[in-house]
């Protein structure tokens, strides 16, 4: 194998041609063409293997324009340099030729030293640049596999806190499942049903990693508060809604082993995620939009699979009443769009919801 490439010389006179291969021919393997039907051939044929054509603009059967004409509809002339030959200067040739994606026009006569300035150093930085846009593209690709690991990752880790959360506060081991599966449907109902939001594929997967630790907190709440089947004290109440804080003071305990923008996000969801639009939320009293997209997300899925879902203090309700109670407002007060989407995603949420 190897890595030379070829360059197509085209021109009836042969002693222009070899004048112009000569200086080129240590570096590159040499094509001749003598009229413009050898040099579209030749072109289509050896597309993936040449590094330039040098074109006489006088060449007979078929012009020089022409076949710059067919280099560029055909996209060849962003791979393949083309440099016109002329016998003296002009301007007119130049305006055409440049406009089709020629690189430059040399004049005659030639010399090794101008075939050398002129064509071989252009090739040669143009082969420089081949190459590193090749390692540039190489680049990106391990950046996209390593990204992937990385989300992979995350959705593991996550997922494991996630279950241990779920021993610890005795709920059903679905109920991790069902989360991301409410957060998606949500967000991407969102997603369509306003299209300006600025509410992408990456985000949406970000609030759907984030809603598995909403209630990363509640490991730090004791079991005498978290298990009391009875009525809580208002003491008691102020530690359970505690877990806001907890969980977003956790997730900084993880902040190495997240990028900025999931660690973002998923503070968001742990802190507020018992926010309400009119205020009446905590632990910080937010309003209307002061509340981030991603924790009014998992807020009201959040609700949603509480009303539906047995726990070991309380039975389920049916999906119809759950849906009437938060669109009520029954079970706190929730963003008009959130729910003209939760509205939107009524039978998917119950068909994710029979389904786990």
């Amino acid at each position: 194998m190897t890595d030379r490439k070829d360059i197509l010389i085209a021109g009836n006179d042969g002693e222009n041609r070899r004048q112009l291969g000569d200086p080129l021919s240590d570096a590159y393997d040499i094509i001749e063409a003598e009229d413009g039907k050898q040099v579209l051939a030749e072109i289509q044929k050896r597309r993936n293997e040449l590094a330039a054509v040098l074109l006489d603009w006088d060449i007979p059967l078929v012009s020089a324009y022409q076949i710059l004409q067919v280099m560029q509809s055909r996209g060849m002339t962003e791979q393949i340099q083309v440099f016109i030959t002329t016998v003296e200067p002009d301007p007119e040739i130049d305006s055409k030729v440049y406009s089709l994606g020629a690189v430059s026009v040399i004049c005659k006569p030639y010399s090794v030293a101008m075939v050398r300035r002129q064509i071989l150093s252009r090739l040669e930085s143009a082969a420089q640049l081949q190459r590193l846009s090749e390692e540039l593209a190489q680049k990106e690709r391990q950046l996209e596999e390593s990204r992937k690991k990385m989300d992979g990752f995350y959705d593991n880790l996550l997922d494991a806190i996630g279950a241990v959360m779920e021993y610890r506060v005795s709920e059903s081991e679905q109920h991790v499942k069902r989360i991301k599966g409410f957060a998606r449907i949500l967000a991407v109902a969102y997603k369509n049903e306003f299209p300006d939001c600025g509410l992408n594929e990456d985000e949406i997967n970000r609030i759907v990693r984030g809603s598995v630790i909403h209630d990363l907190g509640k490991i730090a709440v004791p079991d005498a508060v978290l298990l009391n089947p009875a009525k809580l004290t208002e003491d008691e109440k102020q530690i359970l809604r505690s877990h806001t804080t907890k969980g977003e003071e956790i997730m900084h305990l993880l902040r190495e082993v997240q990028d900025e923008e999931q660690f973002r996000v998923s503070s968001e969801i742990c802190r507020w995620h018992h926010e309400r639009y009119d205020g009446s939320g905590y632990p910080d009293g937010l309003e209307g939009e002061e509340i981030p997209l991603s924790a009014q997300i998992v807020s009201i899925v959040d609700v949603y699979d509480e009303l539906v879902s047995e726990r070991i203090f309380k039975k389920p309700v049916d999906k119809e009443t759950a849906f009437r109670k938060i669109m009520n407002g029954e079970s706190g007060a929730f963003s008009p769009k959130l729910l003209q989407c939760f509205e939107a995603s009524k039978k998917l949420l119950e068909l994710y919801s029979d389904s786990n």
